[in-house]
């Protein structure tokens, strides 16, 4: 019954918060808008985050069917801009794509793992450098629910970053483990070793409602950095909130735009016939975002790539030039965000029945039977 209270808490709390909104939405909805620009107009953001989880939530029709699987063509944005996971291979010092993660690689472990997530950077392309705010969203979501009793859990962070005039932004303040952020978790836990992973960057026009609803948000939880971290709530109320918060997500473009992914953090997870064909791996390490665009010019410069601290560096850069520097003139036309992810077995296995309870229990029983055998053998 534990489970099943945190779980109605945390629902509560983000369901409440929006509550807690709408009075507020409603009188700065009333103002008048600025007519949209051109390269402003609607980019369906609701078609988008509207069924976004369908795939791990019980209540869709969708739910577990591979088959109904969102694609890029029908269902982003702008398909040029769908998210691209790559990893970081440090003993090799390479840059590789995620779904390339061999086996052996994975954790070797048949039950439940622990994921840590910490953004690190952001650094738009020349080509974007006229974009003056943006907003980075992770949403990450348990495939299979706590021993198919709960319905699966989700986790997810909205940080609000802005350039600075070098067009860098360092996220080293934000993330699931951030002190600042509100109620967030430096833990996921993702039920037999796999979940879904998401990330979208996207830029709304300043004075929209959803970058009134994320300022509100951000001043009533009474925090310094500019992100909204939700604890580990259920898929369905995750849904409703997101669909309702799209709804004032006017006028936005989407400069990295991602469906769920489905991610295998161990060997177990990968050997399950069930999962996904299409999936990245999941391993401790350096991410790396970027957009379909610009992946061809990428592609060229990698073996010539390193990833420090999050920084895309060239590895013949000047090592006596600051960090920030060396990363300026490294693919300065390529968009990413990065973050670093660890992943560990986790402590407590709840994706499978507690047979070592009742065993435990047993064993107890037996015990209390043979003290008090040996209570009567006395008297």
């Amino acid at each position: 019954m534990s489970l099943s209270r945190r779980l109605f808490l945390a629902d509560a709390s983000a369901l409440g918060m929006l509550a807690a909104l709408l009075p507020q939405l409603a009188a700065q909805e009333t103002a008048a808008q600025a007519p949209a620009a051109t390269e402003d107009l609607p980019h369906d953001s609701y078609d988008f985050w509207n069924g976004f989880f369908n795939s791990v939530n019980p209540y869709s029709s969708d739910y577990g069917n591979k088959a109904a699987s969102r694609g890029p063509t029908d269902q982003l944005p702008d398909p040029k801009a769908q998210t691209q996971y790559l990893h970081y291979d440090s003993e090799r010092k390479r840059l590789r794509y995620a779904s390339d993660i061999q086996k052996e690689e994975l954790l070797d472990h048949d039950g439940d793992v622990a994921v840590s997530i910490a953004l690190s950077q952001f650094r738009p392309g020349e080509g974007e450098s006229n974009l003056k705010a943006s907003q980075l969203r992770v949403d990450t979501t348990q495939v299979h629910p706590f021993v198919d009793i709960l319905t699966p859990l989700a986790w997810s962070a909205i940080a609000s970053v802005a350039p600075n005039k070098m067009g860098q932004v360092s996220l080293d303040s934000l993330g699931f483990r951030s002190a600042q952020a509100t109620a967030g978790t430096s833990k996921i836990l993702l039920t037999r070793g796999t979940g879904k992973l998401a990330v979208n960057i996207s830029r709304a026009a300043a004075e929209s409602m959803f970058v009134k609803v994320l300022n509100i948000m951000i001043q009533g939880a009474k925090i310094a950095a500019p992100i909204v971290s939700l604890p580990a709530i259920s898929v369905p109320a995750l849904s409703t909130f997101t669909e309702a918060l799209s709804y004032w997500e006017d006028r936005t473009r989407f400069i990295m735009a991602g469906n769920l992914t489905h991610a295998v953090a161990t060997q177990q997870a990968l050997d399950d016939p069930d999962r996904d064909p299409q999936y990245i791996g999941l391993t401790s390490g350096d991410y790396l975002m970027v957009p379909q665009r610009h992946v061809d010019d990428l592609a060229k410069a990698l073996p010539n790539l390193d990833l420090t601290q999050g920084y895309l560096i060239a590895k013949d850069a000047n090592p006596d030039l600051p960090l920030a520097e060396r990363a300026q003139g490294a693919v300065p036309g390529v968009t990413y965000a990065s973050m670093h992810i660890t992943v560990q077995p986790s402590s407590t296995d709840l994706s499978k029945p507690a047979s070592g309870a009742a065993s435990s229990c047993s064993s107890s029983s037996s015990s209390s039977k043979s003290s008090s055998s040996s209570k009567e053998k006395k008297k």
